[in-house]
């Protein structure tokens, strides 16, 4: 069992509604975890390289950066992991990451989309894992979740975004098409991560989608990111608590009963 020494900040920044920073640090590895409120100098950075664009349904005030250590494909130790998310949601965040590491789970990195000018199929490309980008659906329509900070998208080369058009398959990013069979399973992809990501709130996995497919990404639903916007932020941190308990309590009612599935995806329930 690893021990981790933690140092929580946030009794009274939670009663007065404030962000407050949370950080623990792995006693085996050394490597530090924590949840920071968003600076003046990165608010206007991730303006500046088209991440937090017009129309974004959230402020740098609601929203948190994630720091964290990663295990990395070369098997080496890497304290560089930095992720933007809702600040509802960054404590359960940081703690996926952890114990991703504890697993020894690679990631091949995780940068803010600032250094790809929001533009997600070159973050892609680099095989990055990444959150916060106020951007439209793949294809258009909707606001994606994430222009949230409620999706995460993780190691996109062994994970890919598949859309079948008759018998072709346009697999994003290109290095992802030695991925697009699931059945030989391979270090980095996303399958034995997907309760993990549930028990922690993200119950939608896009690997369960049929057209497209997208194996990379995890959210929480629209609704609830909807609702949690419109909330304070000590309010939508205890809204997200609770749906975090739903879920749990449910994957562990349906996994008792004999014959039911906590199914991977999209469970009604859920």
């Amino acid at each position: 069992m690893r021990i981790r020494s933690t140092v929580l900040l946030s009794a009274l920044a939670y009663a007065l509604g404030i962000a407050a920073p949370i950080a623990q640090v792995d006693a085996q590895t050394g490597l530090p975890d924590a949840v920071l409120p968003i600076s003046e100098n990165l608010c206007a950075e991730m303006k500046a390289h088209h991440v937090l664009n017009k129309g974004a349904p959230l402020g740098c005030n609601r929203l948190s950066l994630v720091q964290f250590g990663y295990i990395g494909f070369d098997k080496r130790t890497h304290g560089d992991g930095k992720l933007v998310v809702m600040d509802a949601l960054a404590e359960h965040v940081m703690q996926i990451f952890s114990t991703l590491r504890e697993r020894g789970f690679p990631i091949a990195r995780a940068q803010l989309m600032n250094k790809y000018e929001g533009n997600d199929e070159a973050s892609m490309a680099e095989n990055n894992t990444s959150a916060l980008n106020v951007r439209q659906i793949a294809g258009g329509g909707s606001i994606s979740l994430h222009a949230y900070g409620g999706a995460i998208d993780i190691n996109p080369v062994q994970n890919p975004y598949i859309k079948r058009l008759g018998a072709r398959l346009a697999v994003s990013p290109r290095a992802g098409r030695g991925y697009v069979d699931r059945k030989n399973r391979k270090e980095g992809m996303a399958e034995p991560v997907v309760e993990l990501f549930a028990e922690h709130g993200f119950s939608v996995w896009g690997g369960c989608w049929r057209n497209p497919t997208d194996y990379q990404h995890f959210q929480i639903s629209r609704r609830l990111a909807q609702e949690l916007a419109r909330l304070s932020a000590k309010d939508a941190k205890a809204r997200f608590e609770q749906h975090v308990r739903h879920s749990r309590d449910c994957r562990r009612a349906a996994g008792a009963v004999k014959g039911s599935s906590r199914a991977h995806c999209n469970a009604a329930c859920l």
